[in-house]
């Protein structure tokens, strides 16, 4: 079993915290105009590891995911929080560890924090259009309005002409 060191930890540390704080940064930004925003497209999916081109799996052949990746954001160093996926993405959704929420048991539908949102709520705070399309069992109770769409329809493409999104497929 390799050592992990004070470095590798910070590494895996700041892929999550990035994934998470995309809500963060958009909300520094809440003055600026549209235009100046990025727009964000996040695509996810369940039970992969390295198997794409861009990762060298030289038997994947994966030219669209290579060429995103190309241009996007590719995490090197990251694994996942918790075991099955509810409350994995209990952890996307909120930015905290499941046994800090109570949602590390599967359909536990524990409550987050009163003083806390979902992502999606701060990025819509800084004028984002937010979508999902359409996977949301986080293991939490989602309170208040999270997505402006969340369904097998939900797009980017419905937003206010110029408004900047933030888009899960």
């Amino acid at each position: 079993m390799e050592k992990r060191t004070g470095r590798s930890w910070r590494q895996a540390v700041n892929a999550v915290s990035l994934a998470m704080g995309i809500g963060i940064l958009a909300v520094g930004h809440i003055a600026a105009a549209a235009e100046d925003r990025p727009n964000i497209l996040w695509i996810t999916c369940e039970d992969t590891g390295t198997e794409f081109g861009c990762y060298g799996d030289t038997y994947a052949v994966t030219p669209n995911v290579d060429a995103l990746a190309g241009r996007g954001l590719r995490y090197l160093h990251a694994w996942s929080n918790a075991p099955v996926c509810a409350p994995a993405r209990s952890t996307l959704i909120s930015g905290m560890y499941p046994p800090s929420l109570g949602s590390h048991h599967m359909r536990s539908l524990t409550q987050m924090p009163g003083d806390m949102q979902m992502y999606p709520c701060y990025l819509r705070e800084a004028g984002y259009y937010c979508t999902n399309n359409s996977k949301k069992d986080y293991n939490l109770e989602e309170t208040g309005q999270v997505w402006y769409e969340s369904s097998k329809n939900a797009h980017w493409k419905n937003r206010e002409p110029g408004s900047p999104f933030f888009a899960i497929f």
